[in-house]
């Protein structure tokens, strides 16, 4: 017969992986084309160059596109079943090999191409599981024809459309008015909006330019921007009319935070002595953050032996650099356990 027991249970959390993956193009992907005088807006060739960037994340890291092999672009005419390989400086289409952005310098929406697909694909090795994954993206640039008459506002991100870990400081969303294929810039307002569903929408305080600058603290996981644009010009045909753009989406894929409650003390009292002090850490994709306790707010409860809510008001305590402020750090005497107790700590 057994004299005693005991159990350590080990889990595995790297059965396998997730990529977070998508294509950033530095310009709308609808161009405008004028039929009378066959221009397009914006041009690949006149204006300023289609910039494809791939994006591939490992969810808890950051990008690995340069870490990947047999990374290629393919472009082929939407309803074509053919996909054409894209060759760096030819036709117009420059590849950076380690980043794997697309540079293409020449309109390829013209005669009676209205729509073309680009394909990244690339092959991304864990370096942990030593398994390969492919990965394949697509992102589809179209044009319509206007006529000279004809007005319409878009928004598009300049600069990506992604957030991770508070990197990039900021994102740019660009509206803008466009009459025919002709771009105006004169006697217009603007007036940003925000929307967490795409249903009811907010106007955004002060963004009022043709440019908004989104921050990490604007997006909690998922936003979407629009913005309206009234002409303000009392000689123009559209006096006093507004026009709304496109909504532009806005991703956080941020790691999540993992909390930890240490003991300085250990688990036990005994003999009615003794005390300890609790601290909460936190930790983000491995690396502890708000070291001090000066940013986050740590929020206490307690509960009882049976599990029940035990109504107590946390002391804080300076420990090492943290300091008292938002409570990270708290003390706990026998004086306050009886068999036991179980202390939670909600971190925001």
């Amino acid at each position: 017969m057994a004299k005693t027991s005991a159990s350590f249970t080990l889990m595995d959390y790297t059965d396998g992986i997730s990529l977070i993956t998508g294509i950033d193009s530095n310009l709308p992907l609808t161009s405008l084309y004028d039929t009378s005088n066959q221009t397009l807006n914006p041009s690949w060739a006149g204006d300023t160059s289609l910039q494809l960037t791939p994006v591939v994340r490992k969810a808890g890291g950051t990008d690995v596109v340069s870490t990947m092999t047999a990374k290629a672009w393919k472009r082929r005419i939407a309803g074509s079943a053919t996909w054409t390989t894209v060759t760096s400086g030819s036709n117009g289409e420059t590849i950076n090999a380690t980043s794997g952005v697309l540079t293409v310098s020449e309109d390829k929406l013209t005669t009676d191409v209205w729509q073309i697909d680009y394909q990244f694909s690339g092959t991304y090795t864990d370096p942990v599981l030593n398994l390969a994954f492919p990965v394949t993206i697509v992102i589809t640039l179209s044009r319509v024809a206007n006529g000279t008459s004809f007005v319409v506002a878009r928004a598009y991100a300049t600069g990506g459309s992604q957030f991770k870990n508070h990197s990039p400081s900021s994102l740019s969303v660009k509206a803008e008015l466009i009459r025919g294929t002709t771009k105006d810039t004169t006697n217009l307002d603007y007036q940003w909006k925000k929307s967490i569903n795409g249903t009811v929408w907010e106007d955004i305080a002060g963004a009022t330019a043709a440019t908004l600058t989104v921050t990490p603290s604007m997006v909690d996981s998922f936003a979407m921007f629009k913005c309206s644009i009234l002409d303000t010009d009392a000689t123009s045909d559209t006096f006093n009319i507004s026009y709304d753009t496109e909504a532009v989406s806005i991703l956080d894929v941020t790691d999540p935070y993992q909390a930890v409650i240490e003991s300085t003390a250990g688990s036990y009292f005994k003999n009615d002595t003794g005390s300890t002090t609790l601290i909460c850490r936190v930790y983000q994709n491995g690396e502890e953050i708000d070291g001090t306790g000066v940013s986050l707010t740590y929020s206490w409860t307690k509960t009882d032996k049976d599990g029940t809510a035990v109504a107590f008001t946390p002391t804080a305590v300076a420990h090492g650099s943290i300091v008292t402020t938002k409570k990270k750090a708290i003390s706990v005497s026998h004086d306050d356990v009886t068999v036991k107790a179980t202390y939670f700590c909600s971190v925001s």
